[in-house]
């Protein structure tokens, strides 16, 4: 019973990351400052 608890907590908060807009604004700002370095070389 607790095990399951555990992977809903789990699953819970993966879903959170993924569709929260403040995770994904840096995380495309740094790729993208990466790929611009990159075509500068």
């Amino acid at each position: 019973m607790e095990r399951a608890g555990r992977e809903r907590v789990k699953a819970g908060w993966l879903s959170q990351v993924l569709t929260d807009i403040h995770f994904w604004v840096p995380v495309t700002v740094l790729l993208g400052g990466l790929l611009l370095l990159s075509l500068m070389r």
